[in-house]
């Protein structure tokens, strides 16, 4: 009997201890389990910056920001090296290369560092780019840093908020020009290499019979498979191909 009441209520008790983070849609912030200081995210109006938390452990909470964009924040002690600390946050959380000559750049006070990680490009594909922002403690919390890495379609809008909160908390104005100079999406570049750039579209009508083809020459045929392969073998090479890939994670 004592057995069977225990089976019966350790849901209930194993929910009273583990936090639930289904629809936890709440004000952004960068906090630690156990540490005081925090960093909530506002607007220049002072409004809070909505976002989901996802989930959290004791060292890193994980936020989803307009369903298209993560930032994950975290609390160190004793940085040193922000570049370094900061290149290295990037790799724990979005495992992913950082290139190890990127260098942060600094608030004027010296308190607050900013790290931008370009998109790069894999063969067809390309990563986001990634920006990645520090504010180091005065005072009681002058060995801790605050630390948010933000990726995603929404990148400028979290890391300028993130940013201009950060110079809100040292007693400046909400309004502070970004450090960083985010560039447009290289995927869209019109400078990209196109295999099929070349192609002559406008000599190959497809869709039309040689009665609708009033610039066809008397006797000329449309133009066969065999024909293209000939002429073009580069569009039937099957490394201009993109790869097939099962999904895409930011």
């Amino acid at each position: 009997m004592a057995v069977a009441l225990i089976l019966l209520i350790l849901p209930t008790l194993f929910n009273l201890v583990t936090p639930d983070k289904n629809n936890s849609y709440k004000q952004l912030e960068i906090s630690q389990m156990g540490i005081d200081w925090k960093l909530p995210i506002v607007t220049e109006s002072n409004a809070p910056v909505m976002c989901e938390e996802t989930s959290d452990d004791i060292t890193m909470v994980y936020w989803d920001c307009n369903g298209d964009t993560t930032v994950s924040t975290m609390v160190v002690e004793n940085m040193e090296d922000p570049s370094n600390t900061l290149r290295r946050m990037v790799k724990a959380t979005l495992v992913t290369e950082v290139d190890e000559s990127l260098e942060a750049v600094s608030s004027d006070d010296g308190r607050a560092y900013a790290l931008y990680v370009p998109a790069e490009q894999y063969d067809a594909y390309w990563s986001l780019p990634i920006v990645a922002l520090a504010l180091k403690g005065q005072g009681d919390y002058e060995n801790l840093t605050l630390l948010a890495v933000i990726n995603g379609e929404s990148l400028e809008y979290y890391s300028t908020h993130i940013w201009s909160s950060m110079a809100k908390n040292r007693g400046e104005s909400w309004q502070q020009e970004f450090p960083l100079q985010l560039e447009d999406d290289p995927w869209q570049s019109d400078s990209l290499d196109d295999p099929f750039q070349d192609f002559p579209w406008e000599e190959l009508p497809w869709d039309q019979t040689p009665e609708q083809a009033p610039d066809q020459a008397p006797g000329q045929e449309l133009p066969d498979l065999d024909s293209l392969f000939e002429q073009y073998p580069e569009l039937f090479d099957p490394s201009s191909l993109p790869p097939v890939v099962e999904g895409e994670s930011l």
